[in-house]
């Protein structure tokens, strides 16, 4: 394949219509308006047809009228083949386009496919087994599938049995004569037949050809390739052959054979996915590359040439794309009625026909550039327009660039821009300043949200009444808690991921999880004095494996408790249920939102270590002054967001802090960069990017993997980490106070009530008590004794079997009234009600406190 670099920007377009007695004076064959909705049809005004709409689409304003809302997961146009004319020495292709976002590799605005790659005839000495290898599955368009099958002959009846399904079979046909064999199928709703690369019958639907003809050499083996699908009863198949002075046959089952390679494509490329066709050679392709360069593939001659422009198409905004090709005149872009690429070539299109015409989709399933990993690199999806897509025309012959100036200027879009940034949603800007979590869902894009099967309450969103900042628990990151500041900056952290796990599907984490089939939230507390939420998830890989799956069935799980109070800190207990211990536990993750880059979120000094005693460090991401000298005994980290509010971890000491240098592309970011999450939906595990069209993460730090804090449950098979999470204005020297209070907690003793003291529970940040006359409490009087090595911060206390009574404070026999300083709330547990107080307070001297019942 040869590749030529074009001047220029950006592009768009479409291709390919029916032979039309109506073309106009400059060959207009096909025009897309969108102006005129006709349900799940795209009207062809010059062809007079109507192209069939699949996936989640809208209507919206367009350069001129209406423009088709492509949402960059479902949306395409289908072009029946039978219906698209044979351009083969000239054509044109224009349109308008606004781009929400590039997709992850070439994604076509026109995209006509034509011969079959791959599968070539078996060598000799390769062992051949009976029948035909494929997959069966449970929906009539290739989803949902049952597993492999073997189809040993070609006449079936599947009638009772199946009735909503599909099925893809390959391996290799031996011919039966040397000379034209004419092939004839029986099917009730559609079948295609591919031979040795070539469409011999084209039969998806039930109005479609059902015979064919290919020649052939008697006892050659050609590859085979039968797709099938049924829609509703009957279900049946019967394919027949025939050839000169021999009469119509069904095909032998003698003839049929796969090999083991076909095995394992059938298991690797369809078998657990929505299943690949076979690949086909680009035709006829117009469209944007994963950084928006427009791109024109015309095979010509039965060589693929490829032309592409230096400069991109704007996202957000219209713009005005052309291809052109003729047999002398070779290939060239335009973009907005100027000249942005040439390419020399002559020629004509080959093959002279092609399948079906696709609009804002690839028939070339792809793996995203800038993929890392192999895992991800092995699966291949589909690259769908994300964006408007307006005044789609194909001209049978390659227009002037005089002609496509005029084209451009007859079209004044009235609005330049009609996109936006897209925004990952932390609630209504103007909600109550109160303190407590909500269920409710936040929504992202409506095209992103229409592909979720889920009800009106799926995420989690946590206010506070003293700080602006909200902790969300959302979907688009798989429900992993994300701190968001005062103006709207976001900082998350990782799951916990095996390492070496034994999927063979790359990383086994909540980031792989995209649908969240395993991970999901729960409020457990929710009151005046704090907010308990439980984070389920599985280890899952990229095609929802899960990690380490053992002898009874069973993978590897976590549960994360965090325990959130009114001053915006909140405790992580994770709990991973494994037999062996090889995880990472938590990695220190910025997320961007659409339309910023790292540089525009994290200052370039973006970390602060500290520790204990007062003492810090900062670390640089600029490369030129860079110090990666280690602060002893660190145990603070502050998170140095552009915004007022700086997200803090507190780690309990020997957790092993590190920084986390890889994976910088310094044409790009002085940061690492990635956006496979969040919110994306292919399957991917790595993918760098540069460009700033959809949400994307950074990664600073990592903790805990080989420290010692890790506790192991050996009888309930789990292991047990805990860190103390938080947002807040202070500097890292102000945070020594709550770093110790946490880690080396004021020792509470007892003065009077009948109370028993369980002490200090660093997974809840509180004290914790009992009632020895449950549900009967008297009046608690105790003394926290606080210094300055254990100093007291906004303690908390649950009080076991408190009962329904309410609670008053004294401080050092001072009254303190309920409100902002002194919180209370209930906990009803089977057993009964524990009373959770938060108290406002900090010292360095010991105090005495005490709380009464009072009745309520």
């Amino acid at each position: 394949m040869r590749k030529v670099v074009c001047f220029a920007a950006s592009i768009l377009t479409v291709m390919i219509c029916p032979l039309c007695a109506c073309a106009t004076d400059d060959g207009l064959v096909a025009w897309w308006k969108f102006d005129r909705p006709k349900g799940e049809f795209a009207v062809d005004s010059i062809g007079r047809m109507d192209d069939a709409i699949k996936g989640n689409f809208k209507y919206m304003p367009g350069a001129s009228g209406n423009a088709l809302r492509f949402d960059g997961y479902t949306t395409r146009i289908i072009r029946p083949a039978g219906n698209v004319p044979r351009l083969v020495e000239a054509f044109t292709i224009e349109a308008w386009i606004a781009p929400q976002t590039y997709s992850w590799n070439w994604t076509a605005i026109v995209d006509q496919a034509g011969d079959v790659v791959g599968q070539d005839a078996p060598p000799a000495d390769l062992q051949l087994k009976p029948g035909l290898f494929g997959v069966k599955f449970n929906e009539p368009d290739f989803a949902n599938p049952s597993g492999t099958d073997l189809l040993k002959g070609v006449e079936h009846d599947w009638t009772g049995g199946y009735s909503d399904w599909s099925g893809r079979w390959r391996g290799y046909i031996e011919a039966p004569f040397t000379g034209e064999v004419t092939f004839t199928a029986e099917v009730d709703n559609g079948l295609k037949l591919e031979i040795n690369k070539q469409l011999v019958i084209d039969g998806w639907g039930r109005d479609k050809a059902r015979t064919g003809k290919m020649s052939m050499e008697k006892g050659r083996k050609y590859p085979i390739v039968l797709s099938y699908y049924q829609d509703g009863d009957p279900s049946y198949l019967r394919l027949y052959w025939t050839w000169a002075g021999q009469p119509k046959t069904i095909v032998d089952e003698s003839a049929l054979s796969h090999s083991p390679q076909d095995e394992d494509y059938v298991k690797t490329r369809e078998l657990g996915r929505e299943a690949a066709p076979p690949e086909r050679q680009q035709r006829l392709f117009l469209g944007i590359d994963s950084e928006g360069h427009l791109g024109m593939k015309v095979t010509v001659n039965g060589q693929l040439k490829e032309c592409t422009s230096r400069l991109a198409v704007p996202l957000l905004k219209w713009s005005h794309v052309v291809g052109t090709f003729g047999k002398d005149s070779g290939i060239n872009l335009y973009v907005n009625g100027k000249h942005a690429g040439s390419m020399a070539v002559s020629g004509v299109v080959t093959p002279p026909a092609g399948y079906d015409l696709l609009i804002g989709q690839s028939h070339k399933k792809m793996s995203p550039v800038n993929t890392e990993r192999r895992p991800s690199k092995r699966l291949l999806s589909n690259m769908i327009f994300d964006g408007l897509i307006d005044e789609v025309k194909i001209h049978n012959r390659a227009l002037s660039a005089e002609q496509i100036g005029k084209a451009y200027a007859a079209v004044r879009p009235k609005q330049e821009q009609p996109l936006t940034w897209r925004v990952m949603p932390s609630g209504p800007k103007d909600l109550p300043a109160r303190f407590g979590a909500s269920y409710c869902r936040l929504r992202y894009s409506q095209e992103w949200e229409d592909l979720w099967r889920v009800g009106p309450d799926p995420d989690i969103l946590v206010l506070f009444d003293d700080s602006p900042i909200r902790l969300v628990f959302w979907r688009g990151t798989a429900y992993g808690a994300v701190w968001v500041t005062e103006n709207g900056r976001w900082m998350g952290d990782q799951s916990l991921e095996a390492t070496g796990n034994s999927t063979g599907w790359g990383c086994s984490e909540h980031m792989s999880d995209k649908q969240c089939r395993y991970s999901h939230v729960r409020i457990i507390e929710n009151h005046d004095a704090r907010v308990v939420v439980h984070w389920r998830y599985a280890l899952s890989d990229i095609v929802y494996g899960i990690s380490r799956v053992d002898k009874d069935g069973w993978g590897e799980w976590a549960d994360e408790y965090y325990y959130i109070y009114p001053d915006a800190v909140s405790t992580r207990k994770q709990i991973l249920h494994a037999n062996i211990l090889r995880h990472e536990w938590q990695e220190t993750i910025a997320l961007h939102q659409p339309g910023t880059r790292p540089e525009d979120n994290l200052d370039l000094e973006a970390l602060t270590w500290g520790n204990m005693d007062g003492e810090s460090k900062t670390y640089t991401w600029n490369a030129v002054n860079r110090d990666d000298g280690k602060l002893r005994d660190a145990t603070i980290q502050l998170v140095n967001l552009k915004a007022e509010n700086k997200p803090f971890i507190i780690f309990q000491p020997d957790s092993g802090l590190k920084l986390m240098r890889c994976c910088v592309e310094e044409q790009w970011s002085h940061f690492p960069w990635w956006n496979h999450w969040p919110v994306a939906q292919l399957p991917n595990d790595g993918r760098r990017t540069g460009v700033p069209d959809r949400p994307s993460h950074s990664s600073l730090a990592q903790s805990i993997e080989d420290s010692p804090i890790i506790k192991h449950d050996k009888q309930e098979k789990t292991y047990t980490a805990v860190s103390l999470y938080g947002m807040s204005e202070k500097y890292v020297s102000e945070l020594v106070p709550l770093a110790r209070s946490w880690n080396y907690p004021a020792e509470l003793t007892l003065i009077s009530g009948d109370f028993a003291c369980e002490g200090y529970d660093k997974y809840q940040r509180a004290y914790v008590l009992s009632c020895k006359t449950k549900d009967k409490p008297s009046t608690l009087k105790f003394k926290l004794v606080a210094s300055g090595a254990s100093p007291l911060v906004n303690p908390a206390l649950v009080i076991k079997d408190w009962g329904d009574a309410g609670a008053k404070l004294k401080i050092d026999g001072k009254q303190v009234g309920r409100g902002k300083s002194f919180r209370f709330g209930h906990n009803y547990t089977l057993e009964g009600s524990d009373l959770v107080v938060w108290i406002k307070k900090e010292s360095t001297e010991p105090i005495t406190v005490s709380i009464s019942p009072v009745a309520r």
